[in-house]
């Protein structure tokens, strides 16, 4: 069967069997849904005892000692965070904890106008302010700025590494080729939550590190990490913690009247961190100055929290117009781009905050990896975005001569380059690219699952799976054939009636081929809002 995306649909339930025990243990469903992610039921122990040590990560005891020397000498320390959500989280969790120590320290997070990472005028300027720097999320990269650096370095960061490190103290689980995979996969924000629970014991804190466990939640979600068992327990406790937030009985009021603001009522899932929370949190970053989601995410005041939250609502709604703008403008440069192994898109200096969010539509419309750029003056910043089962990292860093500054994960990448170096990265982008394949193009299904099934069991089945994510996601069923009413809707969302329920859709691909789809019963593939129970997401469309 194939759907109106063009992808095949392969019945998982048709190919895995889950086990007689398990399917008396557990029922049918779960059952299937475990067995289809290769996962057992104990791996959904999400208790905090389970979590890996961190004790091998590289240089993470070095670095803790060396924080707490200079906490207790009274040191003067810059936390240098990124501008995204996991980066910001990690800098509020230590910026937090280091507060609650006494010590003298400053955090600083760019603008986007600056690029990613380090530079060397700031390096210039901290050797002279501060006695101590902190990276956080960044700097596994930062080689020729912080060979710069006169004052000691520590990168806390989980991008992949160069063949040569910085000269500073590396706290990457990934320049350890031995280390587990689960601790190899964690987000940045994640890394620093196993940080403050080391320096909470080093520097005798009268600190619960487990009220950060929200915060690391948000940056792994963010961050797309695989939810791993060490990641399933940091968002799972991270989500218990935003429930409890939501519902007043612990106090955070900025996150709190964040989710008010995003219309998250009931409870919190995977779902709303990664659609609701964090583009919001990410909104003053893209296109002004991200301290301001740090001040909400550290603010104890509530009129304080809620004059930010509305700051941040209306640099959100902004973002949403200049993302809109970008992407039609972008669109037109893709359309000429179709035969090529690579799409590039070169937009003007206005664009680069909501350029990660135009090239992850760009892919997802094309089935192609999109590279889009925003014109500077000098030089250009870039956000890159592949296809599921492609890694973008592995061909950039063939040509990463190219780059002043770059840095990313297998399927985002973002990059510095000279202007006059754009059109020889066109050339060699495009050829390196060719030899890079995309492992398939099916699209999964957990089972066929009528509408009529859709009950509050099934809802209480898919809540004890939370949390969903990368490598854990979140179960796809197939309908019964059904009329499908289209009801209003655009390319960009389009709002569908199917007996009693509403299905969602802001896939543009199939939102187009739906308008001219001739009426009849067709199946669909579909996700279930479960805090909303009548409402289903739409994934694809029978042909």
């Amino acid at each position: 069967m194939k759907g109106i995306s063009g992808k095949e649909w392969v019945l998982l339930s048709q190919i895995v069997s889950p086990s007689e025990e398990n399917l008396s243990k557990l029922g049918y469903i779960k059952a299937q849904l475990l067995a289809n992610r290769g996962v057992s039921h104990e791996a959904l122990d999400n208790k905090l005892k389970n979590l890996t040590p961190p004790y091998n990560i590289p240089n993470i005891q070095f670095a803790v000692e060396l924080i707490s020397e200079y906490v207790l000498k009274g040191k003067r320390i810059v936390l240098f965070g990124d501008y995204d959500v996991d980066g910001i989280t990690g800098t509020a969790m230590l910026y937090d904890l280091l507060k609650n120590a006494g010590a003298k320290v400053v955090p600083l997070l760019p603008s986007r106008k600056k690029g990613y990472g380090l530079t060397k005028e700031l390096i210039a300027k901290l050797n002279s302010y501060a006695d101590l720097l902190i990276t956080i999320d960044n700097g596994t990269t930062a080689i020729e700025e912080l060979s710069n650096a006169t004052i000691p370095a520590i990168v806390f960061d989980h991008h992949n590494p160069e063949n040569t490190l910085p000269p500073s103290i590396i706290v990457n689980p990934k320049i350890d080729q031995a280390l587990i995979k689960d601790l190899k996969e964690i987000s940045s924000a994640g890394l620093i939550f196993y940080v403050a629970s080391l320096l909470k014991k080093n520097l005798n804190l009268d600190v619960d590190v487990r009220y950060y466990l929200h915060l690391a939640c948000l940056g792994t979600v963010a961050d797309v990490m695989p939810m791993n068992f060490t990641n399933r327990i940091i968002v799972s406790k991270g989500m218990h913690l935003l429930n409890h937030i939501l519902h007043g009985s612990f106090p955070a009021p900025g996150i709190r009247e964040l989710m008010e603001k995003a219309g998250i009522r009931r409870e919190v899932t995977t779902r709303d961190i990664a659609f609701s929370l964090v583009p919001r949190l990410n909104a003053p970053g893209r296109i002004a100055k991200p301290s301001l989601a740090l001040k909400l995410l550290l603010e104890k005041d509530e009129k304080r929290a809620s004059l930010l939250v509305n700051k941040i609502e209306e640099l959100n709604k902004h973002r949403r117009s200049l993302s809109q703008k970008a992407f039609e403008e972008a669109l037109n440069q893709a359309k000429d781009q179709l035969k090529d192994s690579l799409i590039i898109v070169k937009l003007e200096e206005w664009a680069g905050g909501v350029a990660g969010i135009v090239a992850g539509k760009l892919s997802n419309l094309f089935l192609k990896p999109v590279v889009v750029m925003s014109i500077a003056k000098d030089y250009s910043t870039a956000s890159v975005r592949g296809v599921d089962g492609m890694d973008i990292y592995a061909p950039l860093k063939k040509i990463s001569w190219l780059f002043l500054k770059w840095g990313g994960h297998s399927s985002a990448a973002g990059f510095t380059i000279e202007n006059n170096k754009i059109r020889e990265f066109e050339k060699l982008a495009r050829s390196v690219f060719e030899e890079v394949s995309i492992k398939d193009n099916n699209l999964y299904i957990d089972m066929e699952l009528p509408t009529t099934w859709l009950n509050e069991g099934l809802y209480a089945v898919l809540r004890d799976l939370e949390p969903f994510g990368e490598g854990f996601p979140e179960p796809i069923f197939m309908s019964e054939p059904l009329d499908l009413l289209i009801s209003y809707g655009s390319l960009d969302f389009l709002h569908l009636k199917a007996k009693d329920y509403r299905i969602l859709s802001w896939d543009s691909v199939i939102n187009g081929k739906l308008m001219e789809l001739p009426k009849k019963a067709r199946r669909i593939a579909y996700k279930v809002y479960r805090t909303k129970p009548k409402v289903l997401y739409l994934v694809d469309v029978e042909e």
